[in-house]
């Protein structure tokens, strides 16, 4: 169902548990840890790969991906580059962690929307970042 479909119903009913008891699959979230373990059985890859894809500490890696550990916006973006997701998919590993998209307004995300877009590597974006003097991905501490 599309989110203007959604809307509209949200508006509609009498009120909003009416809403709620009708529309409960629709409003489900779905646990970041079982999209991030659906992310890795569809990209195959082993962990030591997503290590080197994503630029993030092994034993981080590992509690991100079994829940004990939740992952700053940036982190999620490295992954995003560790499991070879396009803008696109990482938008929505954005949106299922429930973090703030990337917008093409802020210079610093469009720098990552393209390099996402251009299926440019995690130390490519880090040396453009660099280059334009915009913060680097996980810079806020390398293991979270």
């Amino acid at each position: 169902m599309a989110t203007r479909t959604l809307r509209q119903r949200l508006f509609k009913a009498p009120k909003f548990e009416t809403f709620v008891e009708e529309n409960a699959e629709m409003l489900t979230p779905l646990s970041l840890c079982d999209y991030l373990a659906e992310l890795r059985r569809k990209s195959g890859l082993p962990i030591g790969q997503i290590v080197l894809r994503s630029d993030i500490d092994r034993t981080y890696l590992h509690q991100i991906l079994n829940g004990t550990r939740k992952p700053s916006r940036d982190k999620l973006i490295q992954l995003a580059f560790g499991f070879g997701l396009n803008d696109d998919g990482t938008q929505e590993l954005l949106k299922v962690a429930q973090m703030s998209l990337l917008y093409p307004h802020i210079v610093r995300d469009a720098a990552i929307l393209r390099c996402l877009h251009d299926g440019k590597r995690i130390d490519e974006i880090q040396e453009l970042l660099s280059r334009m003097s915009l913060t680097s991905l996980g810079r806020e501490d390398k293991h979270g």
